[in-house]
């Protein structure tokens, strides 16, 4: 037992890694080239609160993910799901909890529709969201006038009363708690086993009595109720505005390098807490840049370059670990030569 706890432990250090190795490296460039905006309150608060929303928002793309199901809906579904649910709330001066209720009904009506249309039409869902994020982001540009939505136009009081949630210790409390739901959603009950297995041999998990239209109404369901957190705290940050051509997509891409880099970190962990250090991790990387000054283009250089080079150790781990296990197996050869 006592071995079992150290390994997990163990584990979960290394996790650590990631985002407590680019928050050094920015500390002690920022020591040596006395740059003390990155110690700021403002910077600090930025890399945690940032990296709440994109969390939840990554756990919304990983998930159908995890299933083989590649999704392009999760960013427009937030943005309409917002312009739906926070007029609603506002229309009725309806207090922070009902008008996150109406966006958690309307991102699980909205992400639904997009399941059953997979379900029932039979096409790949690559091609449904495309279609999916085509038609509801027309529909931002009709409803209530295409004038989206802002929290921030209405009066001071009403205004703090709604962002209370997306702000610290909220908005913290409210992650944690999704994370643990996701962890058991995924860890301990048949749906995430069936999710498992039809990531790894669809064919096989459906002639072993996995039900993958169930499985597929269920991610989605659990996929609608994420984005709506993550329509209220997106619209707690700036107005939402109507999207076109695509462009919803944008939110859903911010979130894909927290995806990448938590689905590798979950091999040690899992995928919550993966997710969680890789949004952390790269919110180091884009704010430490920030407080320098780096331009945007070169940012994204960086930034490109970080994620090729967890693609590539993760692509390559078995090649690495062989080459690791050799290397240590001739310096163990040598030593023994010598001591002979």
């Amino acid at each position: 037992m006592k071995s079992k706890l150290i390994k997990i432990s163990t584990n979960y250090a290394k996790t650590l890694i990631f985002p407590v190795g680019l928050y050094l490296i920015f500390a002690i460039l920022a020591l040596a080239l006395k740059n003390n905006l990155f110690f700021s309150s403002s910077i600090t608060s930025n890399i945690f609160i940032d990296s709440v929303s994109q969390s939840l928002m990554a756990l919304a793309v990983a998930i159908p993910l995890s299933g083989g199901r590649w999704d392009f809906a999760p960013g427009i579904i937030a943005i309409l799901g917002a312009i739906i649910g926070i007029n609603l709330g506002i229309s009725m001066h309806a207090n922070v909890f009902v008008i996150l209720l109406l966006c958690i009904i309307s991102t699980t009506i909205l992400a639904l529709i997009e399941g059953l249309l997979y379900v029932f039409i039979k096409v790949p869902n690559m091609i449904i969201s495309l279609g999916v994020v085509m038609v509801y982001e027309a529909l931002t540009a009709i409803l209530y006038n295409g004038a989206g939505v802002n929290i921030f136009s209405l009066d001071v009081e009403y205004a703090n009363q709604i962002l209370v949630l997306s702000e610290q210790p909220w908005c913290y409390l409210i992650l944690f708690v999704i994370m643990a739901v996701v962890w058991f959603l995924l860890y301990k009950t048949k749906f995430g086993a069936d999710t498992k297995s039809l990531q790894m041999n669809p064919r096989i998990a459906i002639n072993n009595g996995v039900n993958e239209k169930k499985n597929i109404i269920i991610t989605y369901i659990i996929v609608g109720v994420l984005l709506g957190f993550v329509a209220l705290f997106n619209a707690s940050k700036a107005k939402v505005e109507p999207t076109n051509n695509l462009n919803s997509a944008s939110l859903m891409y911010s979130s894909m390098t927290p995806v990448l880099i938590g689905l590798f970190l979950a091999n040690y962990s899992n995928m919550p807490w993966g997710i969680l250090m890789g949004a952390i991790g790269m919110n180091c990387l884009t704010y430490g840049m920030q407080s320098f000054g780096v331009d945007s283009s070169i940012q994204t250089i960086i930034t490109g370059l970080v994620i090729v080079a967890v693609m590539a150790y993760t692509a390559n781990k078995g090649v690495l670990d062989n080459f690791l296990n050799q290397f240590k197996k001739k310096k163990n050869k040598g030593v023994n030569n010598v001591t002979e």
